[in-house]
């Protein structure tokens, strides 16, 4: 449910923000494609803002909707020479998305980066250290609080 939300967000955004647009623009795009978009767009409650004064990459949008634009120009748009260079960004972005994947998911930057943050955290000088004690050993703690308990009360 949650993607769809999201696909109805992007299409709202993405709507609002082709009106904005050089009508020569949005005349390429298809219609059907159009049609599509507002209609879906319908099923998002999410209310679009757009600052004229800013940059599409500095606007508050989700970023789904920044890459479905860029491909829209992309299809309808760019030169063929434009088209070369947006690939060339797409590998180059894809590249550095894979490598710091793989440093995230590589088993010996695993346990650095556990270490790492566990390093963090004893820096923050946390107020109690947190310990998991097995079962035996919480019974035993139980009692003990019980015990001492009815010896104030006794006093």
């Amino acid at each position: 449910m949650k993607d769809n939300q999201v696909m109805f967000d992007v299409a709202k955004e993405t709507t609002e923000i082709l009106k904005y647009f050089n009508s020569s623009f949005v005349s390429k795009i298809s219609s059907g494609f159009l049609k599509q978009l507002k209609e879906l767009a319908k099923n998002s409650d999410k209310t679009v803002i757009i600052d004229k004064n800013k940059s599409l990459k500095d606007q508050k949008i989700l970023s789904q909707t920044k890459d479905l634009i860029s491909i829209l120009y992309y299809k309808y748009i760019a030169t063929d020479e434009e088209k070369k260079e947006l690939i060339k960004i797409w590998k180059n972005n894809d590249v550095l998305y894979q490598k710091r994947i793989s440093e995230c998911y590589d088993p010996d930057n695993i346990f650095k980066n556990k270490k790492n943050r566990n390093e963090e955290i004893y820096d923050k000088e946390l107020p109690m250290v947190i310990q998991k004690k097995n079962v035996i050993e919480r019974i035993k703690d139980f009692f003990k609080n019980i015990f001492h308990q009815k010896n104030r009360n006794q006093k």
